[in-house]
């Protein structure tokens, strides 16, 4: 099986799902206090369809345009962060002064320079984008994964062992660090220790090009039970879970929906996943998490007190994106064809 050869409508579903639980935790905790490991199931996405893409380029072409590769990354993810970044520099110099303008202008230059990740790590106050942090840890694994890929790639008869030992020994160091005591937002936001689950992708992308995986329906219902489940207990009874060896499960997890949609098109899962409402809200994923967080912060700062601002927030969570998705993702989007033998 080639993995992620041509276009999958379910795996845009499974951003939707993702998006959703990303964007619950973010405006209603409470109903989803572990809704983060949306950003979870994003990262074993980025991993498996990246690494599919590599690898049937090396394989067709017996290497990788590193220049296209980046030129396709840079048409997909820049053009709507630089102008998120951009409106909001504009809108922290006319609103804000003194330490609250400068520590908001400096989240947004970090988020459009992808170094919201070690930021995030040190504990500096990124506010409204903190969530950026994910951006840069994906920026870091498409600089260093593609040349990887086309070493690994060289040693055809031994790819799934090699990249089978790089992410084991991305979990063990993930869990090392949890083990040693590291704090918590040094593991949570630092990209060594969340490449574990891009790397977790990867390994499926590898593992799906030389055959299929015994997954069965019931297997996906677990883990998509086990996902909810967690989404939705308390954080003080999942956070330990997570910190020790739970990050790991939840990437498998999300792996095994991947797989379940992938190996079966026809079953319920991908059909459900490929309708129109979830393949709409997916292929929107990037710019509903870009502008949500920001969008929050500002209706929270311009409506008066009395008026509820999570209908608001969720309407223009929605419209806005889809504008952005319209006017300025989509002919970027268009030009990636000129760079491309594999698209995404």
């Amino acid at each position: 099986m080639q993995p992620s050869g041509g276009y999958r409508p379910a795996l845009d579903g499974l951003r939707a799902v993702a998006i959703a639980a990303v964007v619950l935790f973010h405006d209603v905790v409470t109903w989803v206090p572990g809704g983060y490991i949306g950003v979870d199931v994003f990262f074993v996405l980025s991993g498996y369809l990246i690494t599919g893409i590599l690898l049937r380029e090396t394989d067709l072409r017996g290497g990788v345009s590193f220049r296209n590769f980046y030129v396709r990354r840079a048409l997909r993810l820049f053009p709507a962060l630089l102008l998120l970044a951009g409106l909001l520099i504009t809108a922290y110099l006319l609103l804000l002064d003194g330490a609250d303008r400068r520590e908001s202008v400096i989240a947004a230059l970090a988020a459009v320079t992808y170094t919201s990740s070690p930021l995030a790590a040190a504990g500096y106050p990124l506010g409204s984008m903190l969530h950026a942090w994910s951006l840069s840890v994906e920026e870091y694994f498409y600089v260093v994964w593609p040349a990887v890929v086309v070493l690994v790639a060289r040693a055809r008869r031994h790819r799934l062992a090699i990249v089978a030992g790089i992410t084991v020994a991305a979990v063990a160091y993930r869990l090392g660090a949890a083990l040693a005591g590291w704090d918590l937002e040094r593991i949570y936001y630092a990209a060594d220790t969340r490449a574990e689950q891009l790397l977790i992708g990867s390994l499926l992308a590898v593992v799906l090009a030389r055959g299929t995986l015994p997954v069965r329906a019931w297997h996906g219902v677990v883990a998509a039970a086990a996902l909810l489940a967690f989404a939705v207990t308390p954080a003080d009874l999942t956070a330990p879970l997570y910190r020790y060896g739970g990050s790991t499960l939840v990437a498998l997890a999300a792996a095994t929906l991947v797989v379940l949609v992938v190996q079966r098109p026809d079953g319920a899962a991908a059909r459900l996943l490929s309708t129109a409402p979830f393949t709409w809200v997916g292929k929107r994923s990037y710019g509903i998490y870009l502008w949500n967080p920001p969008i929050a912060a500002l209706v929270g700062f311009a409506l008066p007190q009395q008026v509820p601002a999570l209908p608001v927030v969720l309407v223009l969570t929605v419209v806005i994106p889809a504008l952005s998705y319209r006017f300025v993702e989509e002919p970027f989007l268009r030009m990636k064809d000129r760079f491309t033998t594999s698209g995404r």
